[in-house]
């Protein structure tokens, strides 16, 4: 199974695509947005459960031709690493017990197709007993696609009339974000540069 939150910004293809898009979706250009992923999370300190603080980084992975400094001669592209911080939003929902909860991430940024990418996202908690502040961290994987690579959109109408999209497969044929995230850009008109 897959463990990667995925987030649709509801673009639509530029060039020539032909892997699975929802007809729903095409017919209705920004219509099939979901930017919202969720996370399972518990902070224990020697097993037991306990209350934190906590802050969420978001890092872009983009690939890149390396033409002026390869890490090594057979480099073939280059992971070009960029704080996007500013485009998320962390929400913590707890539940009753002391450390369990759920963390609720949300895209905020720009609906723009340089966006799309495979994004690291770093969660840090603190907590101080005493004089002393222990801390810890975790990483997760959050994809931010332009479009659902899936050709069967569920579509959900809420209490309020707005609609809810899912996708039982948002990434389609592809094994993992940072391959799907490729070929979208590329549809998108965004071809490999030179770092």
């Amino acid at each position: 199974m897959r463990a990667t939150g995925v987030m649709v910004l509801g673009l639509e293809p530029k060039g020539t695509w032909t892997k699975p898009i929802d007809a729903y979706c095409v017919a209705n250009p920004g219509a099939c947005i979901d930017k919202l992923a969720q996370y399972k999370i518990l902070v224990t300190f020697n097993g037991i459960g306990v209350d934190f603080s906590f802050d969420c980084q978001f890092i872009k992975k983009e690939k890149m031709h390396p033409l002026q400094k390869p890490q090594f001669p057979t480099e073939q592209l280059r992971t070009v690493l960029t704080d996007e911080s500013a485009n998320f939003v962390c929400k913590l929902r707890k539940s009753g017990l002391p450390g369990v909860g759920v963390l609720d991430v949300y895209y905020v940024g720009p609906q723009q197709k340089q966006f799309i990418a495979d994004y690291v996202l770093v969660v840090e908690v603190w907590q101080t007993f005493g004089a002393t502040t222990v801390y810890g961290a975790e990483i997760q994987d959050v994809c931010v696609l332009g479009w659902a690579i899936n050709a069967n959109t569920m579509v959900l109408t809420k209490p309020d009339g707005t609609h809810h999209f899912s996708w039982p497969d948002t990434l389609g044929p592809f094994a993992g974000c940072e391959e799907a995230a490729l070929w979208e850009r590329d549809a998108m008109g965004l071809p490999l540069t030179y770092d």
